[in-house]
């Protein structure tokens, strides 16, 4: 694969997040948000894991209410949690990182398994001409907007720098993401003081719709 393509750029970000995913900056803000405030209801009592636990539940859980209230569906392929376009071979998960928008490429605190590996070629496939994944053309990449794939809404959180982006995996070896096609700046190194402290009427804040349960 060649160089990652980078939208790092507040209005390149916003154009790329609505031509082929629907949302906003501010949406996926939200999301982060949810995250670092579930990790902080971790206690010294709980276990050791509980901080990537809580944001694992609560980063699922709120990448799934906001893309499901524009029609996307839930789904699980691999042991992998997602949600799905309701037309393209378009998925979402979530997933920790260590350092998530920055100049090296994010790497997944707990690691991609087989399933993962499997699931990540599997989607990514279909993004390139049989001629650029030829092991002669090593360096080929992706031309045009890629509106298919699975991709991964990566939040990292170490101490106070908090950042996040959503991205899309080339693919998985020795364990962990073996590089990127693309890669969307979300919460960039030194924003997220402002938007800690910023207020707003949560316009752009995650509706969760109930659903009901028939009791068998």
């Amino acid at each position: 694969m060649g160089l990652a393509r980078i939208y790092n750029e507040e209005w390149t970000v916003d154009a790329r997040l609505s031509e082929t995913f629907g949302v906003t900056r501010d949406q996926l803000i939200q999301i982060v948000k949810e995250v670092v405030g579930a990790r902080a209801d971790a206690v010294d009592n709980d276990p050791i894991s509980a901080a990537g636990q809580f944001a694992y539940i609560h980063g699922t859980r709120n990448v799934r209410a906001l893309f499901r209230t524009r029609g996307w569906n839930l789904c699980r392929k691999d042991n992998i949690e997602l949600v799905r376009h309701p037309e393209r071979d378009l998925t979402i998960t979530y997933q920790s990182v260590d350092l998530a928008a920055s100049d090296q490429s994010p790497m997944a605190i707990s690691g991609k398994g087989a399933g993962a590996e499997r699931a990540i070629d599997e989607a990514q496939l279909s993004l390139f001409k049989p001629e650029e994944i030829e092991p002669a053309s090593p360096r080929a990449t992706a031309t045009g907007p890629i509106n298919t794939g699975m991709w991964f809404f990566c939040v990292s959180v170490v101490g106070d720098d908090v950042r996040a982006e959503l991205s899309l995996p080339s693919g998985v070896s020795g364990g962990n993401f073996k590089d990127f096609i693309e890669r969307i700046f979300i919460v960039k190194k030194g924003e997220w003081e402002n938007i800690r402290l910023s207020t707003g009427d949560d316009s752009d804040a995650v509706d969760f719709e109930p659903v009901v349960v028939r009791k068998q």
